[in-house]
């Protein structure tokens, strides 16, 4: 169900991408092309050679980068299982310190991966608009006597979801 997953992910990537941190790469991939975004996060992007390697082949290299690295591997919208070690990701890494982090409506998928669950649910209305008005400068809520009620259906409508802003 829609309750902001990915733009959860999304904020989690801008954040490291901000601030300090502890990790040799933050890689954010998409399920459809999962090996080729790690490549390019690891420096692969500029070989020509490594796009034509079969996924055997970019898994060893993939492995050989990343057991090297401390990692954050952020993984959006995983709709059933994935083997990581068949695309690369060194699971052993896991236990210095490395993260894989993923978004899915499938409790199902976090158990069959063996990942920890945290569950996402939507807001209370109150609570959304309480979050909308504290992102929205007041005058631009006040500049006209329609804003505010607008304002207040299209979160009504978006049922505690997050709003783009």
């Amino acid at each position: 169900i829609g309750v902001g997953k990915t733009t959860l992910l999304k904020q989690v990537n801008n954040n490291f991408c901000h601030q300090q941190h502890n990790f040799d790469v933050v890689i954010r991939a998409a399920v459809s092309t999962l090996q080729d975004d790690i490549g390019k996060r690891i420096g692969f992007s500029e070989d020509r050679n490594w796009k034509e390697k079969s996924l055997q082949d970019k898994a060893v290299d993939i492995a050989s980068i990343l057991s090297g690295k401390k990692f954050v591997l952020l993984l959006d919208d995983i709709w059933k299982p994935i083997d990581l070690t068949q695309l690369g990701v060194p699971l052993q890494k896991l236990n210095d310190g490395s993260k894989v982090v993923l978004t899915t409506r499938s409790a199902g998928v976090c158990d069959q991966m063996d990942a920890e669950k945290v569950e996402v649910y939507s807001l209370a209305h109150d609570k959304a608009w309480e979050l909308f008005q504290e992102m929205v400068d007041r005058s631009t809520l006040d500049s006209h006597t329609s804003i505010r009620e607008l304002a207040e259906t299209l979160a009504r409508e978006c049922g505690g979801l997050p709003l783009a802003l």
